[in-house]
C-alpha cells in the first residue's frame, strides 16, 4: 500500500486512529466525516457514487486532504484547517493582547499561523496614555515566537508561524538582523546563539519557531530606495532570513500568507482548506478530470463541515468560500513521459484542465450548498 516503510511509519504514528486502522480505512473516514453522513450524524453533502469513486481515489494515492483532514477525521473536534492568517489591526494593548490569544487559539486546533505586525508604531515612541515609550513589532513576533514554542498543535505537532513587516517601518532594518544568532554571545562561555543552536537544536533562538518576511508594496516597486532591499538580499544570502513578500497592485494589501504560502489574503483571519492531487499516480488526462471535480467537491463540503478556533474566522470562511487543490508527484510525472524539468505542451494541457476544472466544479457545489463561491481555487 505504501511505497516505503517510512511512509507506513509516519501513517502509523501520526495519523492511525488504532493500530488495526488500515490506509483504506483512513480514506473511507476522511470521506465519510467530509462529504458523508458523519455515521448517522449528518446529511450527505455528495451522492455515494462520488463518496465511492473519491475514497477509490484517496486509497490510491491519487487525492491526499491536508493533513488535518486526516488527523480529525473520525474525532469529535473536527478542525480540518492547517493554516490561519492573522493581522495586527491596531497598535493598542487590546490588539496585542487579541493577537496573542487568536494565534495560541488557532495553534491548539493544529493549525499553524501567519501574522502581518506593520501596524505597531516604531520602538521608542512615547505612549500617551498609559506613558513609557513602544516597544515596537519586534517584541511581539518574539512573544507569538514563545507561544509557538510551548503550543503543541492539535495535541500532534509542534507549531508552525510566519511573521511579516511592511518594508518602509522604521524598525525594518532592526527586524531584517533580528536572526543573526552567529553576533549574539551568550555571556560567560564565549558561545554565539549559533555556535549553541548547533549543538543543539532544540535549543531556544530568537524567532527560531518562526520564518520571517518583509513586505514589498507598490511604493516600493516604482520608488528608488534599495538600502532595505539589499540588505535584505544580503541577509537572505547570509542566513536565509528573513525572506521577500511582494505583493503589488491589485493585491498589494494581500499581505497575509501562511509560512509555506499556499495561501495569500488581506482579510484578518482568514483560513486554509488544503488538499493536493498526485500527478505522479494518475494515467490519463480524463481520469486527472474527474480526480479534480471530486477533490474540489471535497474541499468544498470542507467548508461546512470543519470546526474553526473562534467566530471571526468563521465569518471570513463563509465571505471567502476559500479552497486550496494543489498538485504534488509533477516532477515524477514529467519523469514517466521522458520529459526534462520544463513546461511541454502535455503538462500546459493538464494545466488547464486543473484550472478550468477546479472552478467549474468547486463554483457548481458551492451553488448547491447555498456557499458563496470561492475567493481562490488552487494552492
Amino acid at each position: 500500500m505504501f511505497r516505503t516503510e517510512l511512509g507506513s511509519n509516519v501513517f502509523r504514528q501520526k495519523y492511525a486512529s488504532n493500530t488495526y486502522e488500515t490506509w483504506a480505512d483512513r480514506a473511507h473516514t476522511v470521506v465519510n466525516y467530509v462529504c458523508g453522513d458523519m455515521d448517522g450524524q449528518k446529511n450527505n453533502l455528495m451522492s455515494k457514487n462520488d463518496r465511492d469513486q473519491l475514497t477509490k481515489y484517496m486509497s490510491e494515492f491519487k487525492f491526499m486532504p491536508g493533513g488535518r483532514y486526516l488527523w480529525y477525521a473520525g474525532r469529535d473536534a473536527r478542525f480540518f484547517n492547517n493554516c490561519y492568517l492573522l493581522r495586527l489591526e491596531e497598535d493598542s494593548r487590546e490588539a496585542w493582547s487579541g493577537l496573542t490569544e487568536r494565534a495560541m487559539s488557532c495553534l491548539m486546533t493544529g493549525g499553524g499561523i501567519g501574522a502581518d505586525v506593520s501596524l505597531c508604531r516604531p520602538s521608542g515612541r512615547q505612549l500617551r496614555r498609559t506613558g513609557g515609550v513602544a516597544s515596537g513589532p519586534i517584541p511581539l513576533l518574539h512573544t507569538l515566537n514563545e507561544v509557538g514554542r510551548n503550543v503543541m498543535q492539535g495535541g500532534s505537532r509542534r507549531s508552525a508561524l510566519y511573521g511579516s513587516l511592511n518594508w518602509q517601518h522604521e524598525d525594518a532594518l532592526d527586524f531584517l538582523h533580528a536572526k543573526n544568532w552567529h553576533d549574539m554571545m551568550v555571556p560567560g562561555i564565549n558561545l554565539s546563539v549559533s555556535d549553541l543552536k548547533k549543538n543543539d537544536f532544540n535549543h531556544p533562538a530568537p524567532l527560531d519557531m518562526m520564518n520571517i518576511s518583509l513586505n514589498y508594496d507598490d511604493e516600493w516597486l516604482n520608488g528608488n530606495d534599495s538600502e532595505v532591499f539589499e540588505e535584505n538580499c544580503k541577509q537572505a544570502l547570509m542566513t536565509g532570513e528573513p525572506g521577500f513578500s511582494f505583493n503589488f497592485g491589485a493585491k498589494q494589501n494581500e499581505t497575509l500568507r501562511n509560512a509555506c504560502t499556499e495561501i495569500t489574503s488581506e482579510d484578518d483571519s482568514d483560513v486554509c482548506n488544503l488538499g493536493s492531487i498526485n500527478l505522479a499516480a494518475i494515467d490519463t488526462i480524463d481520469e486527472f478530470k474527474d480526480v479534480v471535480n471530486l477533490a474540489s467537491k471535497f474541499l468544498v463540503c470542507g467548508l461546512i463541515r470543519a470546526h474553526l478556533p473562534y467566530g471571526k474566522v468563521e465569518k471570513v470562511r463563509q465571505q471567502n468560500s476559500r479552497i486550496g487543490l494543489g498538485l504534488m508527484g509533477m516532477h515524477e510525472w514529467l519523469l514517466q513521459r521522458n520529459y526534462k524539468y520544463e513546461m511541454a505542451d502535455e503538462l500546459r494541457s493538464w494545466l488547464k484542465v486543473y484550472q478550468n476544472e477546479s472552478e467549474r466544479s468547486a463554483n457548481e457545489h458551492c451553488d448547491r450548498l447555498f456557499l458563496n463561491r470561492p475567493k481562490g481555487y488552487r494552492a
